[in-house]
C-alpha cells in the first residue's frame, strides 16, 4: 500500500508540474489569441473528449445537472479571471496568487459547510495577505500588472468557491458526469463572454495549437483524472502538500520559457504566500491525525 501511495504521489507531482507549465504557455499564447476564445476552445475540446467517456445514456439519466452547472459556473469564474489576468500580469505572479485558493477554502468551508476554522487557518490568511501586499508593492509602478493581480485574486476566490461546492455535492454524483457538466458549462459561458474582450486569434499558430491541446487534455482531463485516482490511495492532506508546489513550478517555467525576471518583491512576497499555503495544508493534516488518534465519542 505504501509503494502504491508513493506511486500516486509521484503522479500528483507530475500533474502539478504540468499545471505549473500552463502559466507561461498560456501567457505566450495570449499574444496570438483572445483569452476568452482560448478558454472556449480549450473547454470545448475537453467536453468533446469527455462526451463518449461519459456516454449519452448516462447524461440522459436525471440527477447532478444543476450541481454540475453551478460548479461549472464557479470554475468558469476562476478560469476567466485567471486567463484574462495572465494577459496583464506575469506568469510567476499569476501562479503564486492563484495558489491562494488553498488558504481561502477553509474560510469558505466554514461558511458553506460549517467546518471549524482553526486559529492556524486565520494566521495563514493573515500571512498570505502580507505576502500579497509585498508582492503587489513590487509592481506598484505598473498599473496593468496590479490590475492583472487583482483579477487573479478574484480567480483564486472562484476556485475556492468551486472546491467548497464540489466537496459538498461530489459524493452523491457520478464523477465523470459531474466533470463533463463542469467542463461544458465553462465552454458555454466562455462563448457567451467572448464579446467582453478584444477578439483576435491565430488558430494556425503551432504555439496556440500545442497550448490548447496541452491544457485541454494533459493539464485538463488527465490532470483531474490523476487527482481523482490518486486521492483513493493518498490522503487529501498529503496531496495538498504536493499541489501547493504548483506556484513554484509556475515560477520556474516562467523564468525558463518567458525569461520572467523574478524580482526581490516577487521572491519575498511569493515565499511568504507559499509558506501560508503550506501552513494551511499541514494544519489540516495534523488535525486529521489528531482526530484519528483521539476519536470523538458521540
Amino acid at each position: 500500500m505504501e509503494s502504491k501511495s508513493l506511486f500516486y504521489i509521484l503522479l500528483l507531482l507530475l500533474a502539478t508540474i504540468s499545471w505549473g507549465l500552463t502559466f507561461p504557455l498560456i501567457n505566450l499564447s495570449l499574444q496570438l489569441i483572445s483569452p476568452v476564445i482560448f478558454l472556449f476552445i480549450r473547454f470545448l475540446i475537453s467536453s468533446i473528449i469527455l462526451l463518449p467517456l461519459v456516454g449519452i445514456k448516462k447524461l440522459r439519466t436525471r440527477g447532478g445537472e444543476v450541481e454540475g452547472i453551478i460548479a461549472g459556473f464557479l470554475l468558469f469564474i476562476g478560469y476567466y479571471f485567471q486567463t484574462v489576468g495572465l494577459k496583464f500580469t506575469t506568469p510567476a505572479d499569476s501562479g503564486i496568487i492563484t495558489g491562494l485558493y488553498v488558504v481561502i477554502v477553509p474560510l469558505l468551508s466554514y461558511v458553506y459547510l460549517k467546518s471549524k476554522v482553526s486559529r492556524i487557518d486565520w494566521a495563514a490568511v493573515l500571512i498570505a495577505m502580507i505576502g500579497l501586499i509585498i508582492l503587489s508593492d513590487g509592481v506598484s509602478g505598473s498599473s496593468s500588472v496590479e490590475y492583472g493581480n487583482i483579477l487573479t485574486v478574484i480567480c483564486a476566490i472562484g476556485y475556492a468557491l468551486q472546491i467548497a461546492y464540489v466537496s459538498k455535492h461530489s459524493s452523491r454524483i457520478d464523477s465523470m458526469k459531474f466533470t463533463f457538466y463542469q467542463m461544458f458549462t465553462v465552454a458555454v459561458f466562455s462563448l457567451i463572454t467572448i464579446p467582453t474582450f478584444t477578439i483576435y486569434y491565430d488558430l494556425l499558430s503551432p504555439l496556440v495549437i500545442f497550448t490548447l491541446i496541452f491544457t485541454a487534455i494533459f493539464a485538463g482531463i488527465m490532470g483531474y483524472f490523476l487527482i481523482n485516482r490518486a486521492l483513493i490511495y493518498v490522503k487529501p492532506e498529503k496531496a495538498g502538500v504536493v499541489l501547493v508546489t504548483e506556484p513554484i513550478f509556475a515560477a520556474i517555467f516562467s523564468y525558463i520559457l518567458v525569461d520572467d525576471q523574478i524580482g526581490i518583491y516577487t521572491i519575498i512576497g511569493g515565499a511568504i504566500m507559499i509558506s501560508a499555503m503550506f501552513i494551511s495544508v499541514i494544519d489540516a493534516y495534523l488535525r486529521s491525525k489528531n482526530n484519528l488518534t483521539h476519536p470523538v465519542v458521540q
